[in-house]
């Protein structure tokens, strides 16, 4: 990492409290998410504020809005951990463990970056409820991104 822990924490906050202009991008309120906490284990922690619109015929959080949230902080916490250089998501491996029911408002996301190589990137992350029940594991392999080939080869299958 090319940032000190206090760099890094201050990083995530400021990029995570871009809701407004992310919502611009995004045409919805899908950026609904509030830093917690960057420790000192550098785990990186926020809330996700959950919204009808996001959930499925039987009231409970829509599967892909997991993944979507999952994604979007471990990817944050990817690109911080890299020197914010681009990076993008190769895969992405969700474990749902139980539902997030109608009467939950909010998940936590914890995220942590576990190996960092030459191109990619691994996390983990867990999500929980406000009670602290585990919903959800993942792990997550970004990429770092180079700048577009200004000679590319095409091939012709």
């Amino acid at each position: 990492m090319n940032y000190t822990h206090e760099e890094a924490a201050k990083l995530l906050k400021q990029y995570i409290e871009r809701k407004d202009e992310l919502n611009g991008k995004a045409g919805a309120e899908i950026f609904d998410i509030q830093y917690v906490d960057y420790d000192d284990n550098d785990v990186f922690v926020v809330r996700c504020n959950i919204y009808d619109w996001q959930r499925n015929p039987f009231g409970n959080l829509q599967g892909g809005m997991i993944c979507y949230y999952i994604d979007a902080i471990a990817g944050t916490l990817s690109w911080v951990s890299v020197g914010c250089d681009p990076v993008g998501t190769i895969d992405l491996n969700v474990n749902y463990i139980r539902a997030v029911t109608q009467d939950t408002d909010y998940i936590i996301v914890k995220a942590k970056v576990i190996s960092i190589g030459r191109r990619v990137v691994v996390a983990e992350a867990r999500v929980y409820d406000p009670d602290g029940w585990l919903m959800a594991t993942a792990t997550t392999n970004t990429t770092r991104l180079l700048p577009p080939d200004p000679n590319p080869t095409i091939v012709k299958i």
